[in-house]
């Protein structure tokens, strides 16, 4: 019994945990760019049980049996996998079609973003809503104005004069990148040398490859699956509580 209430209470755990994390994926569904995350689990490693203070076991101790403490989060796994492209009409506005990353500059270094939803700051540099500069070849890009083109290369032109080409990062393992917020990552790996193939469109966006319906269904799963934990702990919660109150009181 005692055996089932670690079970229980540890899948509730879990299934919170869970629910946490499509929560967050449905609020995030209309970010740009934004990618879904997925949580894996799995059990807890088994504990063997040994019975002690015996006195008829003579030498080594036996073994009870294994005891099963439930599962766990293992670890958060981010999809990738490419959004639609939404056409916005905004120069600053740039979509990215491929597996590589613009680059932006923040005050704890060069971080990762697949929102290509800039703006033009009072200096004139194009930068994302939190005012990080995006880099090019040379450093941030200054445009000036709205009048400036994006070619499917990465260069930045005002008419006929070249400004910048926008830096892209690929990796050779996407799952070295970790999130740290407003829409950015950072990398335990350094980016490859050669960029993988790739474009860039003026005037577009990538979406948020959310699939709502998808989240729903989880959603529901992750609940009933949390109602069924409930009423299994407090099934055992009875049963130990009669097994108190009446299987042994004395008489």
């Amino acid at each position: 019994m005692v055996r089932g209430t670690y079970i229980a209470g540890t899948g509730m755990l879990l299934q919170r945990r869970l629910m946490e994390n499509i929560t967050n994926n449905i609020a995030n569904a209309d970010t740009t760019g934004y990618k879904k995350e997925h949580l894996v689990s799995h059990s807890f490693d088994d504990v063997m049980i040994e019975r002690i203070k015996d006195t008829r076991v003579i030498g080594q101790r036996p073994l009870v049996g294994p005891l099963d403490w439930g599962t766990q989060i293992d670890q958060l796994y981010i999809n990738f996998d490419t959004g639609s492209l939404e056409g916005t009409e905004r120069s600053t506005d740039i979509a990215l079609i491929g597996d590589v990353f613009f680059v932006m500059q923040t005050d704890g270094g060069e971080r990762y973003t697949r929102s290509g939803a800039f703006y033009i700051d009072e200096l004139g540099y194009l930068v994302d809503g939190e005012g990080h500069f995006l880099l090019g070849e040379n450093g941030p890009i200054l445009v000036g104005g709205l009048n400036f083109s994006v070619d499917a290369t990465g260069g930045v032109w005002n008419g006929a004069e070249y400004i910048d080409r926008i830096r892209v990062v690929s990796f050779a393992d996407n799952d070295s990148l970790r999130k740290q917020g407003s829409n950015l990552y950072f990398s335990i790996d350094a980016p490859e040398a050669d960029t993988k193939q790739h474009r860039m469109l003026q005037g577009f966006l990538e979406t948020s490859n959310v699939d709502i319906g998808r989240e729903m269904v989880d959603m529901l799963t992750v609940f009933r699956t949390y109602e069924t934990n409930q009423r299994m702990l407090t099934m055992i919660d009875e049963t130990v509580g009669k097994a108190v109150n009446e299987i042994g009181r004395l008489r």
